[in-house]
Protein backbone atom coordinates (compact mmCIF):
# COMPACT_ATOMS: atom_id res chain seq x y z
CA UNK A 1 0.00 0.00 0.00
CA UNK A 2 1.45 3.37 -1.01
CA UNK A 3 2.10 6.13 1.49
CA UNK A 4 1.39 9.83 1.21
CA UNK A 5 4.54 11.76 2.02
CA UNK A 6 4.86 15.48 2.80
CA UNK A 7 8.27 17.17 2.92
CA UNK A 8 8.32 20.74 4.23
CA UNK A 9 11.07 23.30 3.74
CA UNK A 10 11.34 26.98 4.58
CA UNK A 11 13.26 27.75 1.38
CA UNK A 12 13.53 26.35 -2.10
CA UNK A 13 16.64 24.19 -1.54
CA UNK A 14 16.06 22.95 2.02
CA UNK A 15 14.25 19.72 1.19
CA UNK A 16 16.71 18.76 -1.56
CA UNK A 17 19.72 19.05 0.72
CA UNK A 18 17.92 17.58 3.70
CA UNK A 19 16.02 14.51 2.56
CA UNK A 20 15.76 14.21 -1.24
CA UNK A 21 17.52 10.86 -1.29
CA UNK A 22 14.87 9.44 1.04
CA UNK A 23 12.07 11.01 -1.01
CA UNK A 24 13.43 9.46 -4.21
CA UNK A 25 13.43 6.06 -2.53
CA UNK A 26 9.82 6.65 -1.43
CA UNK A 27 8.96 7.42 -5.05
CA UNK A 28 10.63 4.21 -6.23
CA UNK A 29 8.38 2.30 -3.81
CA UNK A 30 5.28 3.88 -5.33
CA UNK A 31 4.61 6.46 -2.61
CA UNK A 32 3.05 9.85 -3.35
CA UNK A 33 5.35 12.81 -2.68
CA UNK A 34 4.27 16.39 -1.98
CA UNK A 35 6.83 19.11 -1.29
CA UNK A 36 5.82 22.36 0.41
CA UNK A 37 8.09 25.38 0.32
CA UNK A 38 7.04 28.09 2.74
CA UNK A 39 8.56 31.06 0.87
CA UNK A 40 9.30 32.12 -2.70
CA UNK A 41 10.34 35.74 -2.31
CA UNK A 42 13.57 37.52 -3.08
CA UNK A 43 16.55 36.59 -0.93
CA UNK A 44 18.65 39.62 0.01
CA UNK A 45 21.91 39.90 1.90
CA UNK A 46 20.98 41.28 5.36
CA UNK A 47 23.69 43.96 5.24
CA UNK A 48 24.42 44.81 1.60
CA UNK A 49 20.79 44.19 0.48
CA UNK A 50 22.16 42.54 -2.67
CA UNK A 51 19.63 40.13 -4.18
CA UNK A 52 21.08 36.65 -3.72
CA UNK A 53 18.16 34.82 -5.31
CA UNK A 54 15.24 36.43 -7.11
CA UNK A 55 11.67 35.22 -6.79
CA UNK A 56 11.72 33.95 -10.37
CA UNK A 57 14.93 31.99 -9.70
CA UNK A 58 13.49 30.53 -6.52
CA UNK A 59 10.34 29.31 -8.27
CA UNK A 60 12.04 28.02 -11.42
CA UNK A 61 14.73 26.14 -9.48
CA UNK A 62 12.11 24.46 -7.30
CA UNK A 63 10.02 23.47 -10.31
CA UNK A 64 13.05 22.09 -12.13
CA UNK A 65 14.05 19.96 -9.15
CA UNK A 66 10.54 18.62 -8.49
CA UNK A 67 10.03 17.73 -12.16
CA UNK A 68 13.10 15.47 -12.14
CA UNK A 69 11.16 12.88 -10.13
CA UNK A 70 7.54 13.85 -10.62
CA UNK A 71 7.06 15.29 -7.14
CA UNK A 72 4.07 17.53 -6.49
CA UNK A 73 5.28 21.02 -5.56
CA UNK A 74 3.41 23.65 -3.55
CA UNK A 75 5.03 27.01 -2.82
CA UNK A 76 3.50 29.34 -0.26
CA UNK A 77 4.03 33.08 -0.47
CA UNK A 78 5.49 33.91 2.94
CA UNK A 79 8.35 36.41 2.92
CA UNK A 80 11.84 34.95 2.99
CA UNK A 81 13.54 35.63 6.38
CA UNK A 82 10.11 36.53 7.83
CA UNK A 83 8.26 33.21 7.81
CA UNK A 84 6.02 33.30 10.89
CA UNK A 85 4.82 30.66 13.32
CA UNK A 86 1.14 31.52 13.39
CA UNK A 87 -2.31 30.02 13.01
CA UNK A 88 -2.02 30.85 9.30
CA UNK A 89 1.13 28.78 8.69
CA UNK A 90 -0.27 25.92 10.75
CA UNK A 91 -3.62 26.02 8.94
CA UNK A 92 -1.99 26.18 5.49
CA UNK A 93 -0.01 23.03 6.26
CA UNK A 94 -2.92 21.30 7.96
CA UNK A 95 -5.12 21.77 4.88
CA UNK A 96 -2.55 19.95 2.75
CA UNK A 97 -2.20 17.21 5.36
CA UNK A 98 -5.95 16.62 5.40
CA UNK A 99 -6.63 17.04 1.68
CA UNK A 100 -3.74 14.76 0.66
CA UNK A 101 -4.30 12.23 3.46
CA UNK A 102 -0.68 12.61 4.56
CA UNK A 103 0.71 9.89 6.83
CA UNK A 104 4.43 10.77 6.89
CA UNK A 105 6.06 14.19 7.29
CA UNK A 106 9.68 15.33 6.90
CA UNK A 107 10.63 18.79 8.17
CA UNK A 108 13.48 20.86 9.66
CA UNK A 109 15.36 19.64 12.73
CA UNK A 110 15.46 21.27 16.16
CA UNK A 111 18.38 23.37 17.30
CA UNK A 112 18.61 25.40 14.08
CA UNK A 113 19.33 29.10 14.47
CA UNK A 114 17.76 30.32 11.21
CA UNK A 115 14.49 31.99 12.14
CA UNK A 116 12.67 30.66 9.06
CA UNK A 117 13.74 27.09 9.82
CA UNK A 118 12.71 27.41 13.47
CA UNK A 119 9.25 28.74 12.63
CA UNK A 120 8.74 26.21 9.85
CA UNK A 121 9.62 23.37 12.23
CA UNK A 122 7.21 24.68 14.87
CA UNK A 123 4.44 25.14 12.30
CA UNK A 124 5.06 21.64 10.96
CA UNK A 125 4.92 19.99 14.37
CA UNK A 126 1.71 21.83 15.28
CA UNK A 127 0.08 20.90 11.99
CA UNK A 128 1.33 17.29 12.23
CA UNK A 129 0.30 16.73 15.84
CA UNK A 130 -2.00 13.81 14.84
CA UNK A 131 0.25 12.32 12.13
CA UNK A 132 1.76 8.90 12.77
CA UNK A 133 5.22 9.47 11.26
CA UNK A 134 7.22 12.67 11.76
CA UNK A 135 10.95 12.91 11.00
CA UNK A 136 13.33 15.87 11.03
CA UNK A 137 16.07 16.12 8.40
CA UNK A 138 19.54 17.48 9.02
CA UNK A 139 20.88 20.97 8.53
CA UNK A 140 22.45 21.57 5.14
CA UNK A 141 26.24 21.27 5.46
CA UNK A 142 27.34 24.84 6.13
CA UNK A 143 29.08 26.20 9.26
CA UNK A 144 26.02 27.75 10.87
CA UNK A 145 25.85 28.02 14.65
CA UNK A 146 23.40 25.59 16.23
CA UNK A 147 21.87 25.46 19.69
CA UNK A 148 22.29 21.68 19.75
CA UNK A 149 22.92 18.99 17.20
CA UNK A 150 20.03 16.77 16.14
CA UNK A 151 19.67 13.28 17.52
CA UNK A 152 20.44 10.95 14.62
CA UNK A 153 18.23 8.02 15.53
CA UNK A 154 16.91 6.95 12.12
CA UNK A 155 18.92 6.32 8.95
CA UNK A 156 18.11 5.72 5.29
CA UNK A 157 20.62 4.14 2.90
CA UNK A 158 20.71 6.39 -0.17
CA UNK A 159 23.77 4.88 -1.82
CA UNK A 160 21.81 3.93 -4.94
CA UNK A 161 20.27 7.40 -5.38
CA UNK A 162 23.03 9.73 -4.15
CA UNK A 163 23.77 10.86 -7.71
CA UNK A 164 20.10 11.73 -8.17
CA UNK A 165 20.08 13.74 -4.94
CA UNK A 166 23.10 15.73 -6.14
CA UNK A 167 21.38 16.31 -9.49
CA UNK A 168 18.40 17.80 -7.67
CA UNK A 169 20.58 19.98 -5.45
CA UNK A 170 22.42 21.33 -8.49
CA UNK A 171 19.10 22.66 -9.79
CA UNK A 172 19.48 25.33 -7.11
CA UNK A 173 22.33 27.04 -8.91
CA UNK A 174 21.72 30.38 -7.21
CA UNK A 175 22.33 28.88 -3.76
CA UNK A 176 25.28 26.72 -4.81
CA UNK A 177 26.93 29.74 -6.46
CA UNK A 178 26.18 31.99 -3.48
CA UNK A 179 28.10 29.73 -1.12
CA UNK A 180 30.89 29.08 -3.63
CA UNK A 181 31.45 32.83 -3.73
CA UNK A 182 32.09 32.72 0.02
CA UNK A 183 34.39 29.69 -0.25
CA UNK A 184 31.90 26.98 0.68
CA UNK A 185 31.24 24.04 -1.64
CA UNK A 186 27.78 22.80 -0.65
CA UNK A 187 27.90 19.75 -2.90
CA UNK A 188 31.22 18.63 -1.42
CA UNK A 189 29.87 19.21 2.08
CA UNK A 190 26.73 17.28 1.23
CA UNK A 191 28.78 14.31 0.02
CA UNK A 192 30.97 14.36 3.14
CA UNK A 193 27.90 14.41 5.40
CA UNK A 194 26.26 11.54 3.48
CA UNK A 195 29.49 9.50 3.65
CA UNK A 196 29.75 10.13 7.39
CA UNK A 197 26.16 9.04 8.01
CA UNK A 198 26.68 6.08 5.69
CA UNK A 199 29.76 5.02 7.64
CA UNK A 200 27.68 4.95 10.82
CA UNK A 201 25.42 2.25 9.38
CA UNK A 202 27.91 0.44 7.14
CA UNK A 203 26.86 1.75 3.73
CA UNK A 204 28.37 4.23 1.26
CA UNK A 205 25.87 7.09 1.65
CA UNK A 206 23.00 7.74 4.04
CA UNK A 207 20.64 10.43 5.29
CA UNK A 208 20.07 10.70 9.03
CA UNK A 209 16.96 11.93 10.80
CA UNK A 210 15.73 12.90 14.22
CA UNK A 211 12.71 10.62 14.49
CA UNK A 212 9.99 12.32 16.54
CA UNK A 213 7.26 9.73 16.04
CA UNK A 214 6.72 6.53 14.06
CA UNK A 215 3.79 4.15 14.15
CA UNK A 216 4.40 0.94 12.22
Amino acid sequence: MSKNILAIGAHSDDVEFGCYGTLIKHKHRGDNITIVIMSKGDVKHPVSKKILRSESESISESIQSAKLFGFKLIQFDYTDTKIPFTVDTISDLERIIVNSNIDTIYTHWGGDTHQDHINTLNSSIAAARMINNVLCYEQIPIPRVSINYPVANYYVDISDVMNKKIEACLCHKSQVDKYLDSGLDMIEGLSILAKYRGNQIGVKYAEAFDLLKMVS
